[in-house]
């Protein structure tokens, strides 16, 4: 299981997360307001309180749900990716979706240099015949 450290910041209501070594976004992970910090080392968390509460124990980490949150957040950014590139390939034009089809001309260049004129060519056939 991960290592996670969460934190508090009551003045100016930043959080932090870090997730095995990663920060992540945490604005929005629904922690008590009377918990400043959880320490969970793979096995058990401290808990620490900003109330005067005394620090507490735990075994159990999974009702606060910081690796679903981050996994369906990660995911909610990779999609939005996925999306604009699927949508900027549908903008392109006939000739920049061409032009993306070939080589840039230094590789052009060095496919002749190892390959030959001829392998080259083969090349370029098999963008032209696409």
């Amino acid at each position: 299981m991960a290592k996670i450290t969460y934190i508090k910041d009551g003045q100016e209501n930043k959080n932090q997360l870090i997730i095995d070594g990663e920060q992540v976004d945490a604005t929005d992970y629904g922690v008590a307001a009377n918990i400043h910090a959880i320490q969970w080392n793979g096995s058990s968390a401290e808990i620490e309180y900003n109330d005067g509460t005394p620090n507490a124990t735990i075994t159990d980490i999974s009702s606060f749900d910081f690796e679903a949150k981050h996994a369906t957040e990660n995911q909610a950014i990779a999609d939005e990716e996925k999306k604009d590139e699927a949508d900027r390939i549908a903008n392109m034009t006939y000739a920049d979706k061409r032009k993306a089809d070939y080589a840039e001309i230094g590789e052009q260049l060095d496919d002749i240099y190892h390959n030959g004129i001829d392998g080259w060519k083969t090349t370029i056939k098999a963008v032209k015949d696409k």
